[in-house]
């Protein structure tokens, strides 16, 4: 059990019996929990963003209050009420908005293993291993990441739960983050349910696929040069410059004031600039296998 699961069992004992008649109404919550990979039902969901909202207005509350009480006076109450409830509200709309950014990372991580796992199974579909066979050994698979957590759970629901297939299938097919797992889950549910070629189909697309993924890689080349051109411009050429003009400031102006400037830009200012770019870069970056 993860942390966010765990969380929310405690959220659910603290207040699910006061949002159980209110779980209607965040209804459509219901298909993106699925789809972020959250092992936590929609009630238990509704009450963590309950939960999360009335403590983050609380204790912004109980802060706020206490520091303009001695600084504004009575009139802190009222500053402190207006911040609990801009706390409030951020506190719900990230609580809301979170299965999204789940759903967003992990379609990325699908789309950057899929042509590689693609690949993986079209080559046990050529050896003649089963369909159930197939995910079960593809679930195994930890380098395939989030797609070997995918094939866990249709291996799960056909083994465990008894499904066969085809419902198998279409249950994983509805609960994809990625469209293009989404497409490929339906192309061999079709191909198994109209006797086609399974291993052909699943060549077809892994070519389909790793085409893509070379696509991105070449864009990803190309925006990386102009990123180092960037880096050396701003931050190697930048900085001389700035040192340079530093020292022919520090003529006009105090030492002592241009010497922190110099440190502060050196020993700070250069360091986040760095972590920015690697940061940028990691994020435009496609993936693959580890």
């Amino acid at each position: 059990m993860t942390a966010i699961e765990s969380y929310a069992n405690f959220c659910y004992d603290q207040a699910g019996s006061y949002v159980l008649d209110y779980v209607d109404y965040f209804d459509q919550l219901r298909p993106q929990i699925s789809k972020s990979g959250l092992n936590i039902s929609l009630p238990e969901y509704v009450s963590m963003i309950a939960f999360t909202t009335a403590a983050s207005a609380m204790t912004s509350f109980f802060l706020f209050t206490l520091v303009f009480l001695t600084t504004v006076g009575i009139a802190g109450i009222f500053l402190g009420l207006t911040f609990s409830i801009i706390t409030g509200v951020i506190g719900f709309t990230a609580s809301y908005l979170f299965p999204s950014l789940l759903i967003q990372q992990r379609s990325q991580k699908i789309r950057d293993t899929l042509p590689f796992a693609t690949m993986y199974m079209s080559t046990l579909a050529g050896t003649g291993t089963s369909v159930t066979e197939l995910f079960k050994i593809l679930a195994n698979a930890q380098e395939y990441g989030e797609v070997s957590k995918e094939a866990e759970k249709i291996s799960r629901d056909i083994n465990n739960f008894g499904m066969d297939v085809s419902e198998a299938l279409e249950r994983a097919a509805q609960r994809s983050p990625n469209e293009d797992l989404t497409d490929l889950l339906w192309g061999m549910n079709h191909a198994i349910s109209s006797g086609g070629e399974l291993r052909n189909f699943l060549s077809q697309r892994a070519d389909t696929l790793m085409d893509d993924y070379q696509r991105r890689v070449k864009s990803f080349s190309d925006q990386l040069s102009l990123l180092v051109e960037m880096y050396i411009t701003l931050v190697i050429v930048g900085s001389i410059i700035f040192t340079s003009m530093s020292i022919v400031m520090g003529s006009f102006a105090q030492g002592e004031t241009v010497v922190l400037v110099q440190v502060l830009s050196i020993f700070i200012g250069l360091p986040l600039i760095s972590g920015m770019f690697i940061l940028l870069i990691r994020g435009i970056s496609p993936g693959g296998i580890r």
